[in-house]
């Protein structure tokens, strides 16, 4: 005898009960599990405008601001005279060019190459320190020609700094038949020396730390009259680049350092010698303690270092001088500074002193200014002064500025385009609005032959449209999305909805056929 076994019946209550739980808790994912994993995991993404900073910025003029100025020729003479000087002074088409103005017409601030112009004996134009201008001489009855040699004068000066132009453009990508052709009428000589100072010099920036570090063998010296040394040697050209770049100057004194325990220094007759590998090994970075580049903008280092007494002098090997370069990095002087005699001890008649006065630190000093100078990227140009060569850095380094600008800016729209997952919230989009709107005033005074922007309010403008297209690029909240793919999401949701999700999704189905077989009855 056997007992049939069935499906026990259900009641109504229990189908009423399985009901109301199927549909709890779709009503729970609906209106509340959905809209709060929407509102959790959702990406803000504020609408950059792509077209704008996709644009490539390279529809410019840079112009080269000259004044002229003169106590003897007319206003409408003197305007006659820059109009004819700057048709004569041809840039090259659609790359640059001069804006030759009079005087009660330019605006004279820390760029504007200003020319005095007075009779004189002959043509003849020369730098004077004490006003700060070119000085041009013209002889009785020679202004028509005044115009065509102001023209060539101006031409051949800053012949360097056009084409420093040129490479800036041809190394960011802009390069163009105009330009190429520029290139290759250049002296080979002069190609070359711009490309070594290109890769000599840190890229132009808008900060700079210089780190001024006095490193002794022993106990002596101790102290050194830096106030002085850097008043006289850094100072000025710190002041002289201010409207560009922040640079900021700290100074230390470090006792018992002594140089790369590598480094053999070979003694030849009365001097000790340090071969020419020796140098790339001098700087002891494990016990030194100097300044990383860390925070906004690069860490130049300048070392003075004073030997051991038992090294004293030591020289450089076929070196004319004592100091050396790093590229991308600083500069490094060996002091060997004059020994005293010693009366507080009969064991050492002499030793080195407890102080470097200034006088000691003029070689040392000497060779940083021409060191910080390079590795700026100054224009090094036998033609011009070193004041007229510290304008022409500010307009190519302000130049770079904005083309680095415009290029992050080109980054940033390409890779909101190709990745649709990462972030982009309003503060980022404001930090591009207020880039594109800095770099619209600082292309406006480049492109214009007249602006009622002052240059160094345009150079302002390059350096906070830098700052702030760094700040958009480079946003903390956008770099977690880039590394985190489609792929990762997926891996992260199926374990958890697969065990949750189909006892849900059976539910909702076999509550719909029960529904579907109600109402057929």
């Amino acid at each position: 005898m056997s007992l049939a076994m069935g499906t026990p019946v259900e009641t109504q209550r229990e189908v009423s009960l399985r009901s109301r739980v199927v549909w709890s808790f779709w009503v729970i994912i609906l209106l509340l599990g959905l809209p709060t994993w929407w509102a959790t995991t959702s990406i803000e993404r504020a609408s950059l405008p792509s077209d704008l900073m996709l644009a490539s910025h390279d529809d410019l003029w840079y112009s080269i601001p000259v004044c002229l100025s003169s106590a003897s020729i007319a206003k409408n003479e003197l305007a006659k005279l820059a109009w004819e000087t700057q048709k004569l002074a041809k840039g090259q088409q659609f790359l640059f060019k001069f804006h030759v103005q009079a005087q009660i017409q330019c605006q004279q601030d820390a760029v504007t190459t200003l020319i005095t112009i007075a009779e004189g004996e002959d043509y003849d134009i020369q730098y004077s320190s004490r006003s700060a201008s070119f000085e041009a001489r013209y002889p009785e009855g020679g202004m028509p020609s005044l115009p065509f040699h102001l023209a060539t004068f101006l031409q051949s000066a800053f012949l360097e700094e056009h084409a420093s132009v040129a490479y800036q453009l041809f190394t960011s990508g802009k390069s163009n038949e105009d330009i190429q052709s520029f290139i290759q009428t250049l002296p080979q000589d002069m190609t070359n020396n711009i490309q070594k100072a290109a890769n000599r010099a840190f890229k132009p920036g808008s900060n700079y730390h210089l780190s001024i570090s006095l490193f002794t063998a022993g106990s002596a010296p101790s102290s050194w009259d830096i106030r002085q040394a850097l008043d006289t040697y850094i100072e000025p050209i710190v002041y002289a680049l201010s409207s560009t770049s922040n640079i900021s100057v700290a100074s230390q004194v470090q006792l018992y350092s002594s140089f790369s325990p590598s480094v053999q220094p070979q003694q030849r007759d009365s001097t000790w010698r340090l071969k020419k590998e020796d140098l790339t090994s001098f700087v002891n970075t494990a016990e030194w303690p100097l300044s990383p580049s860390i925070g906004q903008g690069p860490t130049i280092n300048f070392i003075t270092y004073v030997p051991a007494k038992q090294f004293i002098p030591l020289l450089l090997d076929d070196n004319s001088t004592n100091s050396w370069l790093v590229p991308q990095w600083g500069g490094i002087t060996i002091l060997n500074p004059p020994l005293r005699s010693n009366e507080e001890s009969e064991l050492e008649s002499e030793v080195l002193p407890d102080h470097l006065d200034h006088a000691s630190l003029v070689p040392a000093f000497e060779s940083f200014q021409t060191q910080l100078l390079q590795l700026l990227g100054v224009p090094q140009s036998t033609k011009l002064p070193l004041q007229e060569r510290l304008k022409s850095f500010q307009r190519l380094s302000a130049l770079s500025l904005y083309l680095r600008t415009s290029s992050n800016l080109g980054s940033l729209a390409r890779l909101a385009q190709r990745l649709s997952n990462i972030p982009i919230p309003r503060h980022v989009l404001r930090s591009v609005d207020s880039a594109l709107a800095r770099l619209s005033v600082f292309q406006q005074c480049l492109t214009t032959s007249t602006t009622g922007e002052s240059w160094s309010t345009c150079f302002t403008s390059a350096r906070a449209a830098f700052v702030e297209s760094e700040k958009a690029f480079f946003d903390k909240s956008m770099v977690g999305q880039v590394y985190f793919p489609d792929e990762h999401k997926v891996a992260v949701y199926l374990p958890l909805l697969g065990p949750v999700g189909v006892p849900l999704v059976v539910g909702l189905l076999g509550e719909m056929k029960s529904i579907i077989g109600r109402r057929k009855r």
